[in-house]
């Protein structure tokens, strides 16, 4: 914690257990608090005027929130939301908000925390609109998988992260099982051809294309 706030804040600092469904940050309302994800795993949604929610991340390295809106001192584009138990430090905004804006080493991790991000963004946009569902779901089972090949997604809440229907997703789904590239039992995959569904990742088509 001290790489990333100031060492006059550390004791100041208030540990949180954020239960599932809990919000962190509400998008359309000011900021009370800063917050950093120390663990668990968040999702960061952003809802539009017609009700129809995008998830624009499922987060699970610890990292500092609303980071933003403190800067640009707005009220939250994004709402962040438990998705477990997640655990986080936060200081009040109100206190401590004119001290870290003014802190050489609050500042550097802030200004980490937005490269990364925006170095996400950057790869994450193209891959939306240029490589089809299957090979975002191939890309997306081999990230998150274990060691022993198996996951446990959220259908739901990857069909928004994708842009499509429950329905569009499932068909892919059923493709890949059909093709022998997954198998289903229950709510579990387990990945049965780690060579063809890597051939079939973003992150092989980007070096083929090269």
């Amino acid at each position: 914690m001290d790489q990333i706030f100031p060492g006059d804040c550390l004791s100041q600092l208030d540990l949180v257990l954020y239960q599932a469904g809990d919000y962190i940050c509400r998008q359309g309302s000011e900021q009370d608090v800063i917050p950093y994800f120390l663990k668990g795993r968040l999702k960061i949604i952003h809802s539009l005027e017609n009700g129809s929610d995008t998830i624009l991340e499922i987060q699970e390295k610890p990292g500092l929130l609303g980071e933003i809106e403190l800067l640009l001192d707005r009220v939250c584009i994004s709402s962040v939301i438990a998705d477990q138990d997640s655990l986080v430090v936060q200081l009040p905004a109100q206190h401590f908000k004119k001290r870290l804006l003014l802190d050489p080493t609050f500042l550097r991790s802030t200004a980490k925390t937005l490269a990364e991000k925006l170095h996400q963004i950057n790869y994450l946009a193209p891959a939306n609109f240029h490589y089809s569902v299957k090979e975002r779901l191939a890309t997306h089972f081999l990230e998150h998988c274990d060691e022993n090949g198996t996951l446990k997604p959220k259908m739901n809440q990857l069909a928004l992260r994708f842009g499509i229907s429950y329905r569009h997703l499932s068909r892919v789904i059923k493709q890949m099982i059909e093709e022998g590239l997954v198998q289903r039992e229950g709510r579990v995959y387990t990945i049965l051809d780690a060579k063809r569904m890597n051939d079939l990742s973003i992150k092989h088509a980007e070096i083929v294309d090269r």
